[in-house]
């Protein structure tokens, strides 16, 4: 059975991914749980690539994940070449779904998936807020969609 969630929309942003020397289990593979440091990696080099005329905190008011799933497909092996393309696939009022994959880019085999949703949260009150428009704005251009 595939677990793979696949992308509806083209990515628009590839990290590479550095492979280091910790990251690697007694088998030889990618331990599963720096995919989700490479996850993060991917998200923050995200955030950076989106292009605005002004410039946006991306912390104030702050996008905390509150759900993420991971499907591994494929070992990932040491001194492979990888990359994290990433994408926003839902912009709600108040959360993002991000899709990320990480794939060999010599081959472009498909290493794992992980969906997650990030809702944003108000630094005074601690409680979900409304995303805001120069956000909504930023998103919707990078992407291309809703």
């Amino acid at each position: 059975m595939n677990h793979a969630i696949l992308a509806q929309y083209p990515f628009k942003c590839s990290t590479t991914v550095q492979m280091r020397f910790n990251d690697i289990d007694a088998l030889g593979h990618v331990n599963n749980s720096v995919y989700f440091q490479f996850f993060d990696l991917a998200k923050t080099d995200y955030y950076a690539n989106i292009k605005v005329d002004a410039e946006i905190n991306w912390s104030k008011p702050a996008l905390i994940i509150v759900n993420v799933n991971c499907a591994f497909l494929a070992p990932t092996l040491f001194k492979e070449p990888i990359a994290v393309l990433s994408q926003c696939t839902h912009l709600g009022d108040k959360s993002i779904t991000m899709l990320q994959h990480v794939i060999n880019t010599q081959t472009q085999q498909l290493k794992a998936t992980c969906e997650t949703v990030l809702v944003n949260i108000d630094p005074v009150t601690n409680q979900p807020a409304t995303i805001p428009d120069v956000w909504r704005k930023a998103l919707i251009a990078f992407e291309g969609h809703e």
